[in-house]
């Protein structure tokens, strides 16, 4: 019985090109490391490097696994975003301590360019696993992104409610920029999110929504790659679905990381009132200005008080 050749790796050679050919595409995408293990399996679906199976993901995430155990792939390219720590805020003593308040005091300054906009964004994204994605897009127009993660809770869709009022408060509307898979409740979300509030919590039209992705269109333009295991049988909302886009599913992690940005940037930059925004943007700037004065003279007077108390103990 033949012997399968290894690497030094202890990895078949099949295995190796393999895993080169992940690492091409990972370099491709360096700009939005760290990505998600389903963002890189789509990318190669796509790429035609592997087939759109399940079978697949499982054996590219145990090859990724081996790959990066073996320092074949970088730790930095992939992350797990389902899981975080939480780390306690301590130092290594009081001068560390000062040091951390003066490197941050008056320097994290942004005055908020859509307070005089007639409406306030907000991005939502079905998967948290994109929100590293969105948030670049999304953070320069200093809109706010929501991880849908599944249908709203009702403590969910409560604390939107607030933020809904406190910005009727200020004579602005709210509206949703939605980003999700395309299948059955990926497609039912946004929908069943806007008859809550707008019906049933009796906030009519102080919010709106309009759906960015998927839609067929997009999945069209950018050649996206089906979704292996949609449309399941047990899903209520599959036959009201089926009646309108047949068989067709698409994860939103099928959208290059790049497209995915851009999408997000334009519809953003579609609901906002240029000369209102722009103008925020330059009195803020002016504001930075001011501050960065102010903040010179006081780091100067610390750190003379703080050379006389190390001098006295």
């Amino acid at each position: 019985m033949p012997v399968k050749r290894r690497t030094r790796a202890g990895l078949a050679p099949a295995s190796m090109r393999f895993i080169e050919r992940a690492n091409a595409v990972l370099d491709g995408l360096r700009d939005y490391w760290p990505l998600t293990l389903r963002q890189l399996y789509y990318q190669l679906v796509a790429a035609g490097d592997i087939d759109n199976s399940i079978r697949e993901y499982k054996r590219l995430s145990r090859l990724l696994s081996d790959a990066r155990y073996a320092g074949l792939v970088s730790w930095d390219a992939i992350e797990d975003r389902s899981r975080t720590l939480l780390p306690a805020c301590v130092w290594r003593d009081k001068y560390n301590f000062i040091k951390d308040e003066l490197d941050g005091f008056l320097a994290g300054y942004r005055r908020d360019p859509l307070q005089s906009q007639p409406e306030r964004l907000e991005v939502w994204i079905e998967k948290d696993a994109l929100r590293g994605v969105v948030k670049r897009a999304a953070h320069p127009y200093a809109v706010p992104v929501v991880a849908g993660r599944g249908f709203s809770s009702t403590s969910f869709l409560h604390q939107f409610r607030q933020r809904i009022l406190a910005s009727a408060d200020n004579g602005q509307s709210t509206h949703v920029l939605y980003f999700g898979d395309l299948d059955p409740s990926g497609y039912e979300m946004l929908p069943a999110m806007l008859r809550k509030l707008q019906g049933e919590l009796g906030l009519g039209d102080l919010v709106d929504g309009t759906r960015c992705a998927l839609n067929v269109d997009q999945v069209e333009h950018y050649q996206l790659t089906h979704k292996p295991d949609a449309l399941k049988r047990s899903d209520p909302r599959a036959r009201k679905y089926r009646e309108q886009f047949g068989n067709l599913a698409v994860e939103l992690d099928a959208l290059p990381p790049a497209d995915l940005a851009h999408l997000v940037e334009r519809a953003i930059v579609d609901h906002l009132e240029a000369d209102t925004y722009n103008n925020e943007v330059d009195t803020g700037r002016a504001e930075r200005t001011a501050l960065a004065a102010i903040r010179e003279k006081v780091i100067v007077q610390v750190n003379v008080e703080l050379q006389r108390h190390r001098r006295q103990y």
